[in-house]
C-alpha cells in the first residue's frame, strides 16, 4: 500500500496518460492495457493474415485488424 506507479501512456494513442491508483483507475484504462497486449503480442495479425475477408475492397473503411480488435475488446 502507498506504491507509487509511474504513468502509463499506451502506443495507440500518445494523447493519453494512465494513472493506476487503486481508487481512482477506470475500467477503460484496463481497456487501453488489454489493447496494448493484443498489439504487442500480435495476436490480432495474426488473425486477420488468416482471416479472408470476404468484404468489398472499396467499400471498406476500417482494417480487418480494427474491426477484429474492436471485437475482442467489446468481449472483454
Amino acid at each position: 500500500m502507498g506504491e507509487i506507479l509511474s504513468p502509463w501512456t499506451p502506443s495507440c494513442n500518445g494523447s493519453i496518460r494512465v494513472e493506476m491508483s487503486g481508487e481512482r483507475t477506470t475500467s477503460d484504462s484496463g481497456a487501453l492495457l488489454l489493447r496494448e497486449a493484443l498489439d504487442n503480442s500480435g495476436v490480432i495479425d495474426a488473425l486477420e493474415d488468416n482471416l479472408v475477408d470476404q468484404r468489398d475492397p472499396q467499400r471498406i473503411r476500417h482494417s480487418l485488424a480494427s474491426q477484429v480488435r474492436t471485437v475482442v475488446l467489446q468481449r472483454a
